[in-house]
């Protein structure tokens, strides 16, 4: 048997792969659970745990971002071949060739052009210094008479296995993101914060913002971001009816799903200075505001705010409703499952696999709170890489310019 068989089942041969059989979930699998120093540290230290904590010592060094992702690769190639220890490894010379070589088709395929000689050695040097502090900290034993210096606060400690996988792969997502827009973003109001999904390639990540203006800085060299949250607010009740969440529900199949869909409050209600003068408010203008939509007021109000500060992204952050985008992933076939029961969470994991690989590692290495708004988020991120139709499928514009769709996967 000439090759190995990965976490992704490919047959992969260490000595001859080509750069398309490499893929990053491979990599970050297999090194959270590879331990360093042979299984000889006093706790389980992943190779992964080693390669992050180089990866940020590159950062603070001021290194370039193909520095810090070339250390957080460094050690990829223990991914197809493990490792040998360094008096064994002098020894194999055949094996320190294919090491070099699978080495450098892993680099060479993230980062291009390929590495110089300089690059290199800085890579190396931050690999030594972190080993340094590892033993040091570990063992109680210096590798080497002269300490090295170190400007990052390396954590040795044991680390939960999917953090560690999750972690290397959300690094790996920002460092090679950005120019190409090859991260897609999906958003979810939390409980007074802002939740959002990264998926790049076939795996995602997530972080949380405590305002959309935090959450928008932060995502800046995105070309959009999908949010559940609505955009553009109308201010009479005739522009109520150019909304989309009459058609949103209609558009739903599951009837027990439709209630979640409202009618969004007018702008003048959002901007209300006290609760009583929401209801009072609603009556004048005979809405039809409900409980919920009064609950997440404050939320609508951040987001319309944001957007009447800052034009440049009133076509930027799109709005998108999960139940409508689940509907749509799912084929057309609407979910009858809450989304806040067990099954419920099973059915969109099962939905969401098709799309992301570890969708279930990340759902359930979070609290069970947060396990409902991941899924949410993820589902608009995954719309937004598909590409999307609106609902309606010639949206209105309220007054301030902002257009009122719903959008779903074009599938």
């Amino acid at each position: 048997m000439s090759s190995i068989t990965t976490y992704l089942k490919k047959n992969f041969d260490p000595l001859t792969a080509a750069a398309d059989e490499i893929d990053i979930v491979d990599i970050a699998h297999a090194l959270h659970l590879l331990c360093r120093a042979n299984g000889h540290f006093p706790h389980f230290y992943s190779v992964g745990q080693h390669s992050i904590n180089c990866a940020k010592e590159a950062s603070e060094r001021g290194c370039s971002k193909r520095v810090q992702l070339g250390c957080l690769l460094h050690d990829a190639s223990e991914a197809y071949m493990s490792d040998v220890t360094r008096p064994l490894k002098k020894l194999l010379p055949e094996y320190l060739k294919a090491e070099e070589r699978l080495q450098n088709v892993i680099w060479e395929k993230w980062i291009s052009p390929e590495l110089t000689a300089e690059e290199k050695k800085q890579i190396f040097e931050i690999d030594d210094a972190v080993l340094y502090y590892e033993f040091l900290a570990l063992m109680g034993k210096k590798t080497s008479d002269e300490e090295p210096a170190l400007k990052s606060k390396p954590s040795f400690d044991f680390e939960d296995f999917s953090k560690v996988k999750n972690a290397f792969l959300d690094m790996f997502n920002s460092l090679t993101a950005a120019e190409d827009n090859k991260i897609y973003v999906g958003v979810d109001w939390m409980k007074g914060s802002w939740i959002a999904c990264e998926l790049a390639d076939s795996s995602a990540s997530y972080k949380i913002f405590k305002t959309i203006d935090e959450l928008c800085n932060h995502y800046e060299a995105i070309h959009e971001i999908l949010i559940d949250i609505p955009v553009g607010l109308p201010e009479t009740s005739e522009e109520a009816l150019l909304r989309p969440d009459i058609e949103a529900r209609k558009y739903l199949k599951a009837k027990n799903r439709k209630s979640s869909v409202f009618p969004v409050p007018l702008r003048q209600l959002v901007y209300a200075k006290s609760e009583a003068e929401v209801w009072e408010l609603n009556t004048e203008f005979g809405g039809k505001l409900s409980k919920p939509a009064v609950g997440i007021l404050p939320c609508i109000k951040q987001v319309d705010s944001f957007l009447q500060n800052n034009p440049e992204w009133k076509e930027r952050l799109v709005e998108s409703h999960p139940e409508c985008a689940f509907q749509a992933l799912n084929k057309g076939k609407g979910l009858d499952t809450s989304k806040h029961t067990t099954e419920g969470i099973e059915e969109r994991i099962s939905i969401l696999s098709q799309y992301v690989f570890n969708v279930r590692e990340l759902v359930f290495s979070a609290s069970k709170s947060k396990q409902a708004d991941i899924l949410d988020s993820m589902c608009l991120a995954v719309t937004s890489k598909l590409g999307y139709v609106s609902i309606p499928e010639n949206p209105a514009y309220d007054k301030s310019g902002l257009p009122m769709r719903i959008v779903v996967a074009d599938i």
